[in-house]
């Protein structure tokens, strides 16, 4: 009875994909086609990421990293380097683009950076060229990291000299 139903049933799936490729004959090459044209998966790699890791987003000395390093987002992100930003139990994101498959708490704990503020650069062989628990200047990441990008100039400079020029002709 089993052996009997077995072969039934084989028989009617062998029938099935018999029925199903004559009515369309290009189906098999029609699938092929569309995996190989779907978008390939991004693999996460810590390497060459800059962390910045902090209870949450609203945290002061976040607020005055993402500050002084927004200027150099762009720049970073030419020359290959990740910004990857995780708060508290919200999604992290990487160069703003959220990552849902991350759990924030399994990539604090990799890192060492379980509660608290941190800074953290990964090179490309996959090291922690620096890591910090205050927020840094631009210069000074760029520097501790040893990359070749300039640092942008700051917005707030020319307005402060202004002003100083007026204190010292005072």
């Amino acid at each position: 009875m089993e052996l009997t139903f077995a072969i039934i049933a084989t028989c009617l799936v062998f029938g099935f994909i018999a029925a199903l490729a004559s009515f369309r004959p290009n189906l098999i090459p029609e699938i092929g086609a569309s995996l190989r044209a779907a978008e390939t998966v991004k693999k996460f790699s810590p390497r060459n990421t800059l962390f910045i890791i902090g209870a949450s987003a609203n945290h002061p000395a976040c607020r005055m990293q993402r500050r002084l390093l927004k200027p150099a987002i762009a720049a970073l992100i030419r020359s290959d380097v990740s910004v990857m930003e995780v708060y508290g139990d919200a999604m992290p994101r990487q160069n703003g683009d959220p990552i849902d498959w991350l759990d924030p708490s399994l990539l604090r704990h990799a890192l060492g950076a379980e509660e608290g503020f941190f800074i953290i650069y990964v090179d490309d062989a996959g090291k922690t060229l620096f890591r910090s628990e205050a927020p840094m200047v631009t210069a000074d990441i760029l520097h501790q990291a040893r990359l070749d990008i300039s640092a942008p100039p700051r917005a707030g400079t020319s307005r402060k000299n202004a002003v100083l020029k007026k204190l010292r002709a005072a």
